[in-house]
This record gives C-alpha cells, structure tokens and sequence, in this order.
C-alpha cells in the first residue's frame, strides 16, 4: 500500500485513537460522514457535527438526516459545501 501524504490543514481530524474524520460522497446529494462525535447544530441550511478535534459543517440547502448512528450519519441535500471552520466548539 502506498503512503498517501495528507494536506496539512487536515491533520489536526486525527484523534489519538488514530480515527479520523471521513466525509464521503454516496450518491447524488448526499453525504456520509463518519467517526463523528454528536450534531451539534441542525437546520435545513447547516449541519454541523461534532469531531473528535474541532467540527464539521455541511452547508446548502434543504438539508436532512437521513441515517443518524453513534458514529456515522449521512446528510441528503443540495450540498453546497463541507468545511472544516477554524473556531470550532
């Protein structure tokens, strides 16, 4: 297996378990999100989720959560973009 090198503004989404934070695109509008630790906001507009190391926002329009599990969830949409925002709670 080759070594992939990660860019350096996602290396803080490592905890010290070594799980990291994966955001896949499954389908047309939706987004599966992994390793997460809870929502912490939830709107049609926004969701934001909880990381082991600061959070993750999703952000569009009419926004839902199809799949909610302990560690994984998937938000259906029009997705406009995924961000990782500096000052995370």
């Amino acid at each position: 297996m080759r070594n992939r090198k990660r860019p350096e503004q996602l290396a803080w989404l490592e905890d010290l378990s070594g799980r990291e934070v994966r955001v896949t695109a499954v389908g047309a509008g939706r987004a599966l999100i992994e390793n997460h630790t809870g929502i912490l906001e939830y709107s049609p507009a926004r969701v934001l989720v909880r990381c082991p190391k600061g959070a993750l926002a999703v952000n569009g329009r009419e926004l839902q959560l199809r799949e909610v599990r302990r560690d994984a969830l998937i938000v259906a949409g029009a997705i406009d973009s995924v961000e990782f925002p500096h000052d995370s709670p």
